[in-house]
């Protein structure tokens, strides 16, 4: 006999908007394997930028939510290292624990629609904890999403000012 892994049915009630947190526990609860999955790029060594014009980052393709838009969405993964002088603003932010890198996440639907916000919001609420989501920035305009946060050599979330991202949307 196979041990099989039952998985509870999701809510179908399309017509009810969910906000992100409740995305989020849908996610947590139904797409377990895929936030781990995730996780793992974001610690990998292929996620962390590098200057060559050829590197992109790692991309991960995503399950549709329940309750969600039938929008087919992707993640792309990067981590780059932090500096002196970005350690030093979030020292003097009021910050003990020392950032060693920024990880940004953009999320993008596959034939060019937008993003719906709950939604993407919902994914990134599933990678870090919820006591210290107040420390991930939105930074995206327009039909795409980019979250980014500052994160410690164990990859939890380091509060950080949100005027340390300003300009960041023209960049990425």
């Amino acid at each position: 006999m196979h041990n099989v892994q039952k998985k509870f049915p999701r809510s179908t009630a399309m017509n009810l908007p969910q906000s992100a947190t409740e995305i989020a526990a849908d996610l947590l609860y139904h797409e377990y394997d895929t936030i781990n999955s995730i996780a793992a790029i974001m610690h990998h060594p292929r996620s962390l930028a590098r200057p060559t014009p050829t590197w992109r980052p790692p991309i991960k393709q995503l399950p549709t939510p329940a309750g969600g838009p039938s929008g087919e969405y992707c993640m792309s993964i990067t981590r780059h290292r932090v500096g002196k002088r970005v350690k030093a603003r979030v020292r003097g932010f009021g910050q003990d624990r020392i950032p060693a890198y920024l990880i940004t996440i953009r999320i993008t639907e596959n034939f060019g629609q937008p993003v719906e916000p709950a939604v993407a919001e919902g994914w990134v609420r599933t990678l870090v904890p919820a006591d210290l989501v107040s420390a991930v920035h939105e930074v995206s305009r327009g039909p795409n999403a980019t979250y980014v946060w500052l994160v410690d050599s164990s990859y939890q979330p380091v509060h950080s000012p949100e005027s340390l991202f300003a300009g960041f949307s023209q960049a990425a």
